[in-house]
């Protein structure tokens, strides 16, 4: 990029209200391939692709660590991240795994058909490549642990450095993030949890205020975020929820235990549904630093 007249810098949340009310992602770690309507309380959209709790965790991850934000002349925002720090903060371990969740991220149709202003049809990431300057130079990130160089793999880098990534943030995530009440936290927490159901709970939760849904119950909070499913499959998800409580305590997110553990709670519609009365920063998590870095140099960043 020449000239900074041509973009804005813009700070990003974390995630939306909506991303997680929509049911976006499938409230597991192991997501299956759909092209399928989901209809909730809050709206409707489609969703295309294979997207889970895992790949909630690195974009989220990839939104709050992103170095600088910028706004092109065109409108689109392009994000300079270090891929090792995604990693680090969505709990990636294996190098092939957070490559493939990657893949997902780019490939995933996502359709929002209500409510009628986040109406759009997209993808959370239009594009990912190895940040360059002008110039044609890699911008690249040392490593602090230093380390023998090795030949570079996919988008890798080399152990003694590695490269950023300049990543452009797709139109469906840009209608959130421009129209969608926003939400600002570490999803290092929610990573960390061991069930993509306790993931999913964590993340419906924080989109409401606090105290809200006070009095929702074990089964409301799994059919909020799973919707309709088989007895056997509710009894598992209050396993794996009950297991994951005490750390979801620990980060401010209590739930409700059913006085009848074979009842199953009502639908919460009709709880906080309109969007105006959502704190946008709830509490529980920390909240994310500021930005730094520059996006200055990154070859082609004004361009179309």
């Amino acid at each position: 990029m020449a000239t900074h007249s041509h973009s804005d810098s813009v700070e990003l949340p974390t995630s939306t209200v909506c991303q997680a009310r929509l049911r976006i992602f499938q409230p597991t770690r192991r997501p299956r391939q759909i092209d399928t309507v989901i209809v909730t309380s809050w709206g409707r959209a489609r969703i295309v692709g294979r997207l889970g709790q895992q790949h909630a965790d690195v974009f989220e991850a990839i939104c709050y660590t992103a170095r600088e934000a910028i706004r092109t002349a065109d409108g689109r925002v392009k994000l300079l991240v270090d891929p090792s720090l995604v990693r680090r903060v969505a709990r990636q371990p294996s190098g092939t795994t957070f490559l493939n969740i990657r893949d997902d991220l780019v490939l995933a149709l996502i359709e929002i058909v209500e409510p009628a202003h986040l109406s759009c049809v997209g993808h959370l990431i239009d594009h990912i490549e190895s940040a360059q300057r002008a110039d044609g130079s890699y911008i690249t990130a040392e490593n602090p642990l230093g380390g023998r160089r090795r030949p570079k793999g996919r988008m890798g880098g080399h152990a003694a450095e590695r490269h950023l990534w300049c990543v452009d943030v797709g139109k469906a995530a840009l209608k959130l993030f421009s129209a969608d009440l926003l939400l600002h936290h570490n999803p290092a927490p929610i990573a960390a949890l061991r069930h993509g159901i306790s993931q999913a709970v964590a993340r419906h939760y924080l989109s409401h205020r606090a105290g809200t849904c006070a009095a929702w119950r074990l089964d409301t909070w799994i059919r909020a975020v799973a919707g309709d499913i088989a007895a056997q499959d509710l009894w598992e998800r209050r396993q794996e929820l009950m297991a994951d409580a005490g750390h979801l305590a620990a980060m401010g997110v209590t739930l409700g235990v059913d006085q009848k553990p074979g009842g199953i709670d009502q639908k919460p519609g009709g709880i906080d549904q309109k969007p105006g009365g959502i704190d946008p920063k709830p509490g529980g998590i920390d909240q994310k630093p500021g930005m730094a870095g520059s996006l200055q140099d990154i070859q082609g960043l004004s361009g179309p």
